[in-house]
C-alpha cells in the first residue's frame, strides 16, 4: 500500500488540530469558571470598575453616598465609622471573556481539523483508485 501527501497531512492535521480542538472545546465547557475572577490582592476600586458596573443604593450611585459621606459601616469593635472609597473594592469575573476565547480558537481548530479529515478521505480514495487500476493503465483525475 502507496501512501500519499494527502493521507500523511490529514494524519498529522488530524492529532494536532483534533487535539486542540478537544483541548479548547473541553475548556470552554467544563473548564474552571472560579479561577478567572480578579486576585482579592488586586481587587478594584470603585472608581476603577466605572466602565464595567454601577452599584446603585436606593436609586442613586454608591460613589455619589460615598462623596456625601451618607454611608457608615458597624465594625467589629461597635464602632461606628463612615464609609470611604478606599474601603469598597471590587473583584471581576473575566469567565466570560474567557469562555468567549476558547469557543473561538475551537472554531478554527475544528475548521482545521475538518480540512484534515477531507485529507485523510482524499488520500485514501487515490489510494484506493490506484490499486484498481492494472498496469500501463493511464489514470485521469
Amino acid at each position: 500500500m502507496k501512501i500519499n501527501a494527502w493521507l500523511i497531512f490529514g494524519i498529522i492535521g488530524v492529532s494536532v488540530f483534533g487535539s486542540q480542538f478537544v483541548i479548547h472545546y473541553y475548556r470552554a465547557v467544563w473548564g474552571n469558571a472560579e479561577m478567572w475572577w480578579t486576585p482579592k490582592t488586586m481587587a478594584l476600586s470603585i472608581d476603577d470598575t466605572r466602565n464595567y458596573v454601577e452599584l446603585y443604593l436606593n436609586d442613586e450611585l454608591l460613589q455619589d453616598h460615598i462623596k456625601r459621606g451618607s454611608l457608615s459601616v458597624t465594625g467589629r469593635n461597635g464602632q461606628s465609622m463612615l464609609v470611604g472609597a478606599d474601603d469598597i473594592k471590587a473583584r471581576l469575573n473575566n469567565w466570560h471573556k474567557m469562555k468567549a476565547s476558547f469557543l473561538h480558537t475551537a472554531v478554527y481548530m475544528a475548521l482545521l481539523l475538518g480540512a484534515s479529515l477531507m485529507s485523510i478521505a482524499t488520500g485514501i480514495v487515490q489510494i484506493l483508485a490506484g490499486a484498481n487500476l492494472s498496469p500501463g493503465t493511464v489514470r485521469s483525475l
